[in-house]
This record gives C-alpha cells, sequence and structure tokens, in this order.
C-alpha cells in the first residue's frame, strides 16, 4: 500500500522562523549532513559543479530566511514532515561567479538532527510562500 503525502501551504511566518531557529542551533551543534551519495545524484552533481565543500553547504542552509520557504510535505518514507526552500545564492562555477536558485528539502529527525535530502537547482518552477 502507497503511503498518500501532501504538500502544505498553510504555515505562518512566525511557524517557520521558528523551524529555521531549531535548524540553526542544529547545525552550529553540528548536527546537520548534505546527502550526497549515489542515491542523491542530483546533489552530488551540484555540490561538485559549484564546487560545495562541507563549509559552504553549511553556510548556504544557515543563510536560508523566511521569505524563502514554499511549502512543506510528508514524507514517503516516515511521519516526518519536510520543509522546501529555494534560495538565490552567488556560486562559483570554476572561475565563472554566477546567480543561482537552489532547491533544498530539509528533514528534522525525532533527534534533532538536520538532514538536507535535496540540494541542487530546482526542476521547476517553484512559489515562494511569503513573497
Amino acid at each position: 500500500m502507497e503511503k498518500i503525502t501532501q504538500k502544505y501551504t498553510n504555515h505562518t511566518e512566525e511557524e517557520i522562523e521558528a523551524f529555521l531557529l531549531i535548524i540553526r542551533k542544529q547545525i552550529n551543534m553540528g548536527k546537520f549532513i548534505v546527502l550526497n551519495s549515489k542515491s542523491r545524484e542530483k546533489n552530488k552533481k551540484f555540490i561538485e559543479e559549484y564546487r560545495l565543500n562541507s563549509n559552504k553547504q553549511r553556510q548556504m542552509v544557515l543563510a536560508l530566511e523566511t521569505k524563502d520557504f514554499c511549502y512543506s510535505v510528508d514524507d514517503y518514507n516516515n511521519a516526518e514532515r519536510l520543509y522546501i526552500f529555494c534560495k538565490e545564492y552567488e556560486l562559483d562555477n570554476w572561475g565563472i561567479i554566477q546567480k543561482i536558485d537552489v532547491y533544498i528539502k530539509i528533514a528534522l529527525k525525532k533527534d534533532d538532527f538536520v538532514v538536507v535530502i535535496s540540494f541542487h537547482e530546482p526542476e521547476r518552477k517553484i512559489k515562494k510562500l511569503f513573497k
């Protein structure tokens, strides 16, 4: 039986700001990972293309703001909620600085460990909730 998931756009700015405060605190405590294994090929390719070391990835996620939030969605694999953000960054593509939108999907695990599931350019146009 396939789990039915839902997209949520009924968040308040205060709710997303509180989520970001938790995320920042956990990241600053070192409880953070960006998935970039073979199962996350898009992330891996994006990270390599823009030479994003773990410190740069960390800085990018810490820079997320409430205005960058798009929506949340149920996780297919468990009862957690995934939070979707899209933010424009200036990135170095092997010597050429480019302004790039980055799609970032974040899960906050039960132990407050932050997992960035998606970290790449958006595959389609995405609308920000508070813009």
